[in-house]
């Protein structure tokens, strides 16, 4: 009875803030958790009510039996690495023990219980989802995360990680976040719950029953200030007077809290006494949430101050903290008091605070040296090292972003402007690390305006040329500046990293834009380089002359690559990519995944989605691109956004989707040309081309795919040019052109594509039976293939080929067979035009054949056609598009049982018509 009444309490809570429909489905959530795990963000302005629906869900999640995990994100723990990974997961690191020893190791090294292991390259994403997978077998979890805009990013990495893949796991994430802190989120796999301002009627309802007594005035008046907040509604009336309350006294011009909530809390804290700002200031600058009054007390001291005990009764007194009883710590009612003290506090008392601080700290503890920097006004080398210091141990623990803000700290500390220059270079090169561009871009600019010493240029100039081509695509300063790095690097010790980095990047920009300056660069070291990058140059430049045996390659690096360097796996999926091989190394690419961060898994993304357009798995293709591109946009990663882009336009292309088609041309061909991104270029073509053939336009498919290829030649630039090369053929044979599609057979044979890689001898046999004197035979000794079932929609294309040559050679049973199948696989993939093309032909396959089978319009048209017009010359005859008319011949070659236009003419004179047939 008392677990009713409890939940029952708590939804008519959410209802009176008008919160309804949230809560429902937070409870949903909650109740159905051990079905499947959820990610749900509460979203609104601060202290719109988003906490309570938080703690009142939390309430109703233990009466449920759920495990309540908390994660407090606090503004002053916002550059330490995994600070809210820490809280999450402390309870938990017992069972952590039953983990897998590197998973178990890299949680350690994060939550900072293995200080002097070694760092690898671990990410501990992968940990923490199996972690809590183990625990929430056990009992499902509810994870609370309030104000998960202040988490550190090492830890948001690690969450928007895991609400990803939750489904699976009996966990419901339930998070708070700011409305303005959304759009520059990654919120994939969230369920986002928009806390809206309430009503004018649910506003009213509210402050009538916390606030029975105010009189119309100052109802009215306070209604139209808070706009719907209801933490304004529930405190505004609370910093009024008596008499301002009940209408005896005027309402003052300005309301104490405003409409802005920042500046509620400000004069708020304004009323306090000097003594109790200060000690308040020190629970704000603190970071932690909830500090005990003894380690405030300590702090007070060491800044001259007493008192602390009073003023933290005087401050609870005026509904600014908590002091809860159980715990002794002193808790902010709201994170913007935090805010409204620190703002409000003259630099001076600031920099006490800080001073207090760094003095009670631990030695070596990365708040003490950050307080430290604080509480410094003056450039001093000795801080600003200690920063320095700090940014390693960071980055040692996988917390690149951190170190990026430690760096750039310690940079305005430095005595000396080649000391700022040199500090801000590797803050930018952190940033990059970190998943920071724009951040990362801020940086250099200030480096180079600050000035920077001739050691650190070559850094400069690989982190500008990367974060250029990252954010942008942009190839220039690649091109320019790094070309110059390596040969300055040569032979210098300790910096084989930046070697590998910028040969990596050298490669990328060769692959994108065959610019014989990178190729050049790259070329001049390859004989000191490894199998992978040897491998990853012969796979991208010219592979139709230097890949052969190229899969056969890449299995035997998959033996020996660990992928504990970021580059290597870089490398590694990047040859994948080129040799359209990365499904058979998939568990590999998996701890890829496992170990490194943002930029690999971007990667990764693009690699295995252009493998699931391959292998046939085309909705899974298109929900993981669009989420990945409206993640790198989110990051800055404008090139990542554009590669998922195009990734996308496969499979619009393959099912014919030519609106979708060519809104993805009209957005990439101008930015891929400007930039000289040839790779692109041809990507977009290729989407043209496979489009014209879904919807029958062979004419356009052959004019595009020869654009990339012409017939019987693989130009040099064209290093993917297996994706358009059975989309040439099959456009060749369709009008007309046999001789074109036998000779680009002949030139894949004699290039030895079948050596290449399965998919490459996949295609090329493929084409060999589409374009053969004896189509039968060649269908039938592909069919035999293993390797074939691989690739579904290409072996569905050859059977619908197959299909309409059996039925014009008057195999019908043979034919529905293949057309079957053919209309089978288009059906599963939402090809439309496809599989209505393989129901033309079945339906042909049980009519009689002939003109019979031709539409009145379809007639009409052959008829035009058979008189030698043109297809736009047919469209004004009959008032149709050229497109339309070409569409209409698309469906009447299989009826007539021709391939060409040519044969239209000797097609109708060899049957009777329709009319013929039945006089009227």
């Amino acid at each position: 009875m008392a677990d009713t009444k409890e939940r029952a309490s708590a939804l008519l809570d959410a209802q009176a803030l008008g919160r309804g429909p949230q809560w429902r489905v937070l409870r949903e959530a909650i109740e159905t958790v051990t079905e499947q795990g959820r990610a749900l963000w509460l979203c609104g302005e601060p202290g719109i009510g988003k906490t309570v629906l938080l703690e009142q869900a939390g309430e109703f999640a233990a009466d449920r039996g759920l495990r309540l995990l908390r994660v407090n994100g606090a503004e002053g723990e916002k550059d330490l690495p995994f600070a809210a990974l820490h809280q999450m997961m402390w309870t938990l690191t017992p069972q952590a023990r039953e983990l897998p020893a590197p998973a178990r190791a890299a949680l350690d090294r994060a939550l900072g219980m293995d200080p002097d292991e070694e760092a690898g390259a671990y990410t501990v994403s992968a940990a923490t989802l199996e972690l809590l997978a183990l625990a929430a077998r056990r009992r499902p979890i509810a994870l609370l995360i309030d104000d998960l805009h202040w988490i550190d990013a090492s830890s948001a990495e690690v969450l928007h990680f895991l609400q990803r893949r939750l489904a699976p796991v009996p966990v419901v994430m339930l998070a708070t976040v700011w409305a303005e802190a959304v759009a520059g989120s990654d919120f994939t796999g969230v369920r986002l719950l928009d806390v809206e301002p309430l009503t004018d009627e649910g506003a009213d309802g509210l402050l009538r029953e916390r606030h029975p007594g105010l009189s119309g005035a100052a109802r009215s008046r306070i209604l139209q200030e808070a706009a719907g907040n209801p933490l304004a509604l529930v405190e505004l009336p609370g910093r009024l007077e008596e008499g301002e309350r009940t209408g005896e006294l005027p309402l003052p011009e300005h309301l104490p809290l405003g409409t802005r909530l920042r500046n509620m809390f400000a004069r708020r804290v304004a009323v306090l006494s000097p003594s109790a700002q200060f000690t308040l200031l020190l629970c704000a600058l603190e970071g932690r949430e909830g500090p005990s009054p003894h380690l405030i007390a300590a702090a007070a001291r060491a800044a001259g101050a007493d008192g602390v005990e009073q003023d933290l009764a005087l401050a609870e007194e005026h509904g600014l903290i908590h002091l809860d009883p159980r715990t002794a710590q002193v808790r902010f009612r709201h994170p913007l008091v935090r805010s409204a003290l620190v703002a409000a506090a003259p630099g001076a008392d600031r920099r006490r605070a800080h001073a207090a601080w760094a003095d009670v700290l631990p030695r070596g503890d990365l708040r003490q040296v950050t307080h430290w920097a604080a509480a410094t006004a003056v450039p001093d080398e000795e801080i600003a090292r200690a920063l320095e210091e700090a940014a390693q141990r960071a980055q040692a623990r996988g917390g690149d972003a951190e170190a990026a803000g430690l760096l750039a700290r310690a940079a305005g500390l430095s005595g000396t402007a080649a000391g700022r220059g040199d500090r801000l270079v590797a803050a930018a090169l952190a940033a990059v690390r970190g998943v920071r561009i724009a951040l990362a871009d801020q940086l250099l600019e200030q480096a180079q305006a600050h000035g920077v010493p001739a050691a650190a240029r070559d850094t400069l100039a690989f982190t500008r040329s990367t974060v250029r081509f990252q954010a942008d695509g942009d190839p220039a300063p690649t091109l320019d500046l790094v070309p110059g790095v390596l040969d300055r690097l040569d032979g210098l010790p300790g910096t084989e990293p930046m070697r590998r980095g910028c040969l990596f990047l050298l490669l990328l920009i060769a692959g994108y834009t065959t610019d014989p300056r990178a190729w050049e660069a790259v070329d001049a070291r390859l004989a000191a380089q490894s199998d992978l990058v040897r491998l990853g140059r012969d796979v991208w430049h010219d592979p139709a002359r230097h890949a052969q045996d190229g899969a056969a390659r890449l299995a035997e690096l998959a033996r020996t690559v660990t992928g504990e360097s970021a580059e290597d796996a870089w490398l590694f999926l990047w040859s994948a990519v080129a040799l359209d091989s990365a499904d058979e190394h998939a568990p590999l690419i998996k701890e890829f995944a496992r170990r490194h961060s943002y930029v690999t898994q971007a990667l990764i993304t693009a690699v295995c989605g252009y493998a699931d357009y391959l292998n046939g798995h085309w909705d899974r293709c298109v929900d993981a691109a669009r989420a990945a591109a409206a993640a790198a946009r989110v990051r800055g990663f404008g090139m990542h956004e554009r590669v998922h882009r195009y990734t996308e336009g496969y499979v619009a292309a393959a099912r014919g989707d030519r609106q979708r088609v060519d809104e993805l041309v009209a957005e990439l061909r101008p930015w891929a040309v400007a930039r000289g991104l040839v790779f692109v270029v041809h990507r977009v073509r290729s989407m043209e081309a496979m489009c014209a053939l879904a919807v029958g336009d062979h004419e356009s498919a052959y004019a595009h795919a020869c654009a990339i290829t012409p017939p019987g030649s693989f130009p040099a630039g064209v290093n993917h040019f297996q994706l358009v090369f059975l989309d040439l053929v099959e456009a060749a044979v369709h009008t007309g052109r046999h001789a074109e599609a036998r000779r680009h057979v002949a030139a894949g044979l004699a290039a030895g594509m079948d050596r290449i890689s399965p998919h490459h001898r996949f295609v090329l046999h493929a084409g060999r039976a589409l374009a053969s004197e004896d189509v039968d035979a060649d269908c039938t000794a592909l069919y035999a293939s293993s390797d074939t079932r691989r690739w579904p929609f290409e072996l569905a294309r050859v059977r619908l080929y197959h299909g309409a040559w059996l039925r014009r050679h008057g195999r019908r049973a043979e034919a529905r067979d293949q057309l079957t199948l053919a209309e089978g696989v288009f059906t599963g993939l939402s090809a439309g035009p496809w599989a209505e093309r393989a129901r033309q032909e079945l339906a042909v396959c049980d009519e009689s054949a002939g003109v019979s089978a031709l539409s009145p319009q379809e007639l009409r048209i052959a008829e035009l056609v058979a008189q030698g017009l043109t297809n736009r010359e047919v469209g004004t005859r009959l008032h149709l598009s050229p497109r339309t008319v070409a569409a209409h011949l698309y469906r009447i070659y299989p009826k007539l049982g021709i391939t060409t236009r040519a044969a239209v003419a000797r097609a109708l004179a060899a049957q009777p018509t329709r009319e013929d047939r039945h006089p009227t």
